[in-house]
């Protein structure tokens, strides 16, 4: 039995490459082409429509919410025996700034952004084009499709549940409740600060016990900052343990 032939419209098009790009990556034939090109526009590469700076921010808004919906469903319905706690942080796990970078670079997204910044080094690009594919496959297919294309083509492909479990990947709580164990008073310094080269904010953080620093870590957020602050000061955790004995 033949399979179903895509839309005549774009078959003989110009836009045939890219339509079966889109193909490849989603499994879903695209009914609107122009949303999927927007996904993939980083906001240095922005472009005038209506007075209107189009890029994929706002699809990576809608995508980001989409996946955390999709992601919370299908973890109710696998762990119908854990609890609240095991079930957000499997799902933090998932949703990950680092995880989605890396589900991106699988999928070879990496090849069809559009940025006029160097973006080699600078991941988050990777991740937020991802998360704006999922909002591009939800404007032009719905939720139900939608969740088909994060089940099999990100969580399926690409996520091993039973590993992920046993992974803590939580850097900051780790840290405190190392330092609650062993009675060290540790704070988070803070700050956000303005790029230069890309004409961004980023942030940085850095954990302290009493003037010695345990950890440093910089990302697009604070939450990142501080998970990547986090992860060093483990790493240091046994050294400064003898230093403070």
């Amino acid at each position: 039995m033949l399979k179903s032939l895509p839309p005549v419209k774009y078959y003989y098009s110009k836009d045939k490459r890219f339509y079966k790009l889109i193909y490849q990556l989603t499994g879903l034939y695209p009914s609107n082409l122009q949303v999927f090109k927007v996904a993939f526009i980083h906001k240095s590469a922005s472009r005038s429509l209506d007075r209107k700076r189009l890029n994929n921010e706002r699809l990576e808004f809608l995508g980001d919410a989409i996946l955390a919906s999709v992601v919370a469903d299908f973890l109710y319905a696998y762990f119908p025996f854990k609890k609240e706690g095991f079930l957000t942080k499997m799902r933090a796990r998932i949703v990950s700034r680092d995880q989605l970078n890396e589900i991106a670079l699988k999928m070879g997204l990496q090849f069809h952004i559009v940025a006029q910044n160097k973006i080699n080094g600078t991941k988050n690009i990777y991740g937020n084009a991802l998360e704006a594919l999922i909002g591009a496959v939800y404007v032009d297919k719905g939720y139900k499709k939608t969740k088909n294309f994060v089940l099999r083509k990100i969580i399926e492909n690409n996520i091993d549940l039973y590993k992920l479990a046993l992974t803590d990947s939580d850097y900051k709580s780790q840290v405190i409740e190392w330092a609650q164990k062993n009675k060290f008073d540790i704070i988070y310094e803070d700050e956000e600060v303005e790029s230069t080269e890309q004409n961004s904010l980023y942030f940085t953080s850095t954990i302290k016990l009493d003037d010695q620093i345990l950890g440093k870590g910089k990302g697009a957020s604070k939450k990142e900052a501080q998970q990547k602050a986090s992860k060093q000061a483990l790493d240091n955790t046994e050294e400064f343990t003898m230093l403070s004995s």
